[in-house]
């Protein structure tokens, strides 16, 4: 740029003057000289001085300024209303087997567990079975599951003393497959969903002021607690029933003896069922 060309040629004449300042300064005469005059010689005429035009310095743009940034302001997406819960309006309890059979019949398993229930009255008869079970009993006439088509296999021993056989225990399984294949989740959804009907029904049998959760429970806990005894079991027909010869086995409760006739492996995976049952019901 021309200011600078400027003070650089500024700078080189002054550090040419010191210089010559500095030579006068330590110039020494040599000794045993001489002066001599010299003529003067003759002054010639100025050569002309030739002009050189100098652009005038070119002005340094203005420093751009960035224009002001407005501050980021958070555009809020539009909220969207929120669809209102879907209201069921629930049948009375003597017209609530269509219902639960429709929720129970659109369950992955749906179908195969409606053909373990019975046709009518189911959540009456449900709630009277878990009452009896919560007390380590069971009904003695209704039960919210079809009764089993095959009788017990037993073999004879001696006069009125028989042996149960294994093969007997291979009568529950389609039935405890088939409850045990419900999804937990699920089936406490529609239980929620009913929940008042059951109520309703444990209000009939003289329990108005009980949470039917409770009596859930307790039926859960009766089975999950229930004593275990090691077969093969023997038997007496004193009457129409059997017993169990061993005393200590016959007072078992009811639910406890049950849990015997269906075998080991059904009852491990009955109890297996109920705990998951039982962990949804506390967090649902």
């Amino acid at each position: 740029m021309p200011n600078k060309s400027l003070a650089i040629i500024a700078a080189i004449a002054v550090i040419g003057l010191l210089f010559l300042v500095y030579l006068a300064a330590t110039f020494e005469s040599p000794e045993g000289t001489r002066t001599v005059e010299l003529t003067p010689p003759v002054p010639r005429a100025p050569e002309p001085v030739q002009r050189v035009e100098v652009p005038p310095p070119t002005p340094e743009p203005a420093p751009v300024v960035p224009a002001p940034v407005a501050p980021a302001v958070a555009v809020q997406a539009p909220v969207e209303p929120e669809e209102p819960e879907e209201i069921i309006e629930l049948p009375s309890l003597n017209a609530s087997d269509d219902m639960l059979n429709e929720r129970l019949g659109a369950l992955e398993t749906g179908t195969r567990l409606l053909s373990l229930l019975v046709s009518d009255d189911v959540i009456r008869k449900f709630v009277v079975f878990v009452e009896n079970v919560a007390d380590g009993n069971l009904p003695q006439l209704e039960y919210p599951v079809k009764r089993l088509p095959q009788s017990m296999a037993v073999r004879e021993l001696d006069e009125n003393l028989f042996e149960m056989q294994t093969v007997s225990y291979q009568r529950y399984t389609p039935l405890i497959d088939g409850l045990t294949a419900v999804n937990p989740e699920q089936s406490i959804a529609i239980y929620r969903l009913m929940k008042p009907l059951f109520q309703e029904a444990y209000a009939e049998i003289g329990y108005r002021n009980r949470d039917f959760d409770d009596a859930l429970v307790r039926a859960i806990d009766a089975v999950l607690d229930a004593q275990t005894a090691q077969g093969p079991f023997q038997l007496i027909k004193p009457k129409v029933m059997y017993i169990y010869a061993d005393s200590e086995i016959e007072s078992f409760s009811p639910v406890e003896k049950q849990l015997l006739r269906m075998g080991p492996q059904n009852a491990e995976k009955l109890k297996l069922a109920l705990r998951q049952f039982k962990q949804a019901l506390a967090t649902n």
